[in-house]
């Protein structure tokens, strides 16, 4: 079935774009229309792209997918240079429309071999919890640069000698548990955790609706993708 192929490349995209791909790998690339950093990157992505699709027929969709894939990105790079835009979520909906046409092209073919023990399910699972971690971070940092939400100034010791990216990692946990949660179909327990987390107050009403908006994008997310798992 494509929509088996087309959860574990969307996966592979996630992985190679998101948890492979370093800030610094990304900064280097808004610099120069072409880079080494682009190289190295296309080469994550046709490894990426070739493995999750546990097949070996599945090379040369991989590589014209690669290719494509990096047409995209010195497009973005070009604007980013000479217009300064940052076109982040049309550039992952131009990834997310290649990626769909290959694998439609690639399972038309009749060549499509996927394991049997993959169903839509266990892909739409394993594409749920690779995005619920550092992707949906990098997402939601975007939709408030987008909205122009602003992170309030903090020094050290408002933040109570906190751990570095603390934040991040509260994002993660929380969403893989929810995520589970409502895989579990315990949605008093997630309705429970959204109450708790509700009562959290903070001298500054700035602070306090930063971590509100950011809270509601977390969870949204991940209750998003366990109603997507369900319906398979």
């Amino acid at each position: 079935m494509m929509i088996n192929l087309l959860f574990l490349q969307l996966t592979a995209h996630l992985v190679a774009d998101f948890l492979l791909q370093s800030e610094h790998w990304s900064l280097q690339k808004e610099k120069k229309i072409i880079s080494k950093i682009h190289i190295f990157h296309i080469l994550i992505v046709f490894a990426s792209s070739w493995l999750f699709s546990l097949q070996l027929a599945f090379w040369s969709a991989a590589l014209a997918l690669t290719v494509l894939h990096f047409l995209t990105d010195v497009i973005k790079s070009l604007i980013r240079v000479k217009w300064n835009k940052d076109w982040f979520f049309i550039d992952q909906f131009a990834h997310i429309i290649i990626i769909t046409a290959i694998v439609w092209f690639y399972v038309d073919s009749g060549m499509n071999q996927l394991p049997v023990f993959i169903t839509p399910r266990i892909a739409a699972i394993i594409f749920a919890y690779t995005l619920c971690v550092k992707p949906s971070n990098i997402i939601i940092r975007y939709i408030f640069r987008y909205f122009s939400v602003k992170a309030p100034a903090e020094t050290e010791e408002e933040n109570g000698g906190g751990l570095p990216n603390a934040g991040k990692l509260i994002g993660i946990t929380e969403r893989l548990l929810v995520l589970t949660l409502v895989l579990l179909q315990q949605y008093s327990v997630v309705g429970f955790i959204i109450a708790a987390k509700s009562i959290l107050r903070f001298s500054d009403a700035q602070k306090t609706e930063y971590v509100l908006v950011g809270t509601l994008l977390s969870f949204g997310i991940a209750i998003l993708m366990g109603v997507m798992v369900s319906y398979f």
